[in-house]
């Protein structure tokens, strides 16, 4: 299935998506690389892009119907990124329940490999999944302060 892509300016950095004619596949922050138009995306990409834009710069949107392609992922992992979309803004979640909830308790390590290499990163929010003794664990992001600012912009008001 081709992949086709794009990068973007978000108030968080630069992000790049891939996506294939079943979803998006790829979102990654990026460095260094030049804004792409793209006119050949189709409508939903364009829509996608500008809800993660919205989001990102502080107006909070629904992101948890934005189709992903995550074939090339195994059934683990994908059962691991079903238990993060389900989580709530502003929830988060330690790394040791989502193996329970993923029907592999004790699998702790196991999901923490998951989430270190989610391709789809915000849709699928792995940064919402933290350590059992705080905010720490993975970072897909490159730097915590990302996956914290993230939190920040979904935390409840006066929160």
């Amino acid at each position: 299935m081709p992949v086709r892509s794009l990068t973007f300016a978000t108030a968080l950095g630069r992000l790049r998506l891939a996506w294939t004619a079943e979803g998006i596949c790829t979102l990654r922050f990026v460095e260094g690389l030049a804004q792409e138009e793209a006119p050949q995306a189709p409508a939903w990409i364009l829509e996608a892009v500008r809800r993660l834009m919205a989001h990102l710069a502080g107006q909070p949107q629904d992101l948890g119907g934005i189709p992903l392609d995550l074939a090339e992922r195994t059934p683990f992992q994908q059962r691991v990124a079903e238990v993060l979309r389900s989580t709530q803004p502003g929830q988060t979640i330690s790394y040791g329940e989502v193996a329970l909830l993923v029907g592999r308790p004790g699998a702790a390590r196991a999901v923490g490999q998951a989430v270190k290499t989610n391709p789809v990163l915000i849709l699928v929010p792995c940064h919402r999944v933290v350590a059992a003794d705080g905010p720490g664990g993975w970072s897909a992001f490159g730097s915590p302060g990302v996956k914290a600012r993230l939190l920040a912009l979904e935390a409840p008001p006066g929160r």
